[in-house]
Order: structure tokens, then C-alpha cells, then sequence
């Protein structure tokens, strides 16, 4: 080839590739960083909107129950408390009578205020499992960040093989420039590219960066196949 007769041209073509690889390099980490910032942004909103959804629905729990209760809730509770109020008279007498308390005379006030308590749990079903959901839905969110930020540990790694790469263009470099008459030979750079190509390959561990170097330099492949 032509640029392989002129040294100096072999060089610019392998500067302008190594560039290119280490520009996909800093790419490829962009968007990983940006992906991840956008999981955990929308994660957070997710919280926010789980949150807020399930405060509303609390709420409604309690303006049902409490607040501003309905004719039949209403009436639920007095019941309720009509049977306490029952329950706690029976103890006060057998206890003033010096009975056994653990043995009342009728279950009728027991089964009642059981009775009771289903009906009223019944009434807000529906609200209870939804705030159940939101809150698996808060557990699945949380996981979510905290695996959107396990890849901070890809994107340094990543980027410390940017470093070593620069670093070792550097090494390659300095060697033919300190006797650049002398070795601005087509088979002194050769050696250095070689070995500089061979260095920064043996650095990646993930494989899109062994595919992105083996696109730029496909001669590298055809040496270790």
C-alpha cells in the first residue's frame, strides 16, 4: 500500500485510527453514564409518584374511617365500641364479683366484635392492597437504582483503560521520536504500532471493547486467529 512506502503517512493513518478507538472509548462511557443518571432520575420520580400516590390513598383510608366516615362506616364503628363497651362492663362486673375472668358467660360479644372487625377491614380492601402494591412497587424501584449504579464501577473501569491507552501511545511514541531519523522506518513503526495495538488489547476486559478495537484494526484479529 502507499501509505505503508511512506512511513511518516503509516504513522498519521495509525494516529487518526487510535484516535477514533479511543473517541468510541470515551463514547460508549458517555452513554452509559447518561443512561444510568436517567435510570435513577426516573427511579426517583417513580419513588415520588409511589409516594405521593400512596399518602393519597392513606389519606383516604382515613377520611373514610375517621374523618368524614360514611352511614354505613358510621355505624360500623359505633357497633364496635358498642361491643367493647360491653365487653369491658361484663369484666368490670365479674371482676367486682371476684369471678374468673378468662371464662365469660356468653361468646355472643366476642363472635360480634369479630364480626364486626371483618365487615370494617372489608370496607377498605380494596385501599389496603393497593397501598401493599405501591409499596412492592417501591421495593422493585429502590433495586432498580441500586442496579443502574453497579455500572459506576464499569464506566471507571472503562475509563482507566482510556488512560492506560493514552499512556501507552505515549511509550510508543516517545520511542520513535527520541531518534526519529532513525527509526521513521516502515519497520521500526510497524513494531511500534504492533506492540502498541498489542498492549491496549490485552487491557479490555468487556467485550464491547475488544469488538470496537477489532472494527478499527481487523488486521489485529487475523494475527491472533
Amino acid at each position: 500500500m502507499s501509505d505503508k512506502e511512506d512511513p511518516s503517512a503509516y504513522l498519521v493513518v495509525f494516529l487518526a485510527q487510535y484516535t477514533q478507538l479511543l473517541e468510541g472509548q470515551l463514547l460508549s462511557i458517555r452513554e452509559t453514564m447518561v443512561s444510568t443518571v436517567e435510570t435513577v432520575m426516573r427511579s426517583v420520580a417513580g419513588i415520588s409518584y409511589a409516594s405521593a400516590d400512596r399518602r393519597q390513598h392513606a389519606e383516604k383510608v382515613l377520611e373514610s374511617t375517621y374523618l368524614n366516615p360514611d352511614l354505613e362506616t358510621e355505624i360500623l364503628i359505633q357497633d364496635m365500641q358498642k361491643v367493647v363497651d360491653e365487653i369491658f362492663e361484663e369484666t368490670s362486673e365479674r371482676y367486682a364479683k371476684g369471678q374468673d375472668l378468662g371464662q365469660p358467660t356468653s361468646a355472643e360479644p366476642e363472635v360480634l366484635f369479630k364480626n364486626r372487625i371483618n365487615r370494617f377491614a372489608g370496607r377498605f380492601q380494596t385501599e389496603m392492597n393497593t397501598l401493599s402494591a405501591i409499596d412492592g412497587e417501591l421495593k422493585n424501584t429502590i433495586y432498580g437504582i441500586i442496579g443502574a449504579l453497579s455500572s459506576e464501577d464499569v464506566i471507571a473501569q472503562k475509563l482507566e483503560h482510556v488512560v492506560m491507552s493514552l499512556k501507552i501511545l505515549q511509550t510508543g511514541l516517545n520511542y520513535v521520536l527520541i531518534d526519529y531519523d532513525q527509526r521513521c522506518t516502515m519497520d521500526e513503526l510497524e513494531k511500534v504500532t504492533s506492540d502498541i495495538k498489542s498492549y491496549t488489547f490485552r487491557q479490555y476486559t468487556a467485550e464491547d471493547e475488544k469488538k470496537r478495537f477489532l472494527a478499527i484494526f481487523p488486521d489485529s484479529h487475523k494475527k491472533r486467529t
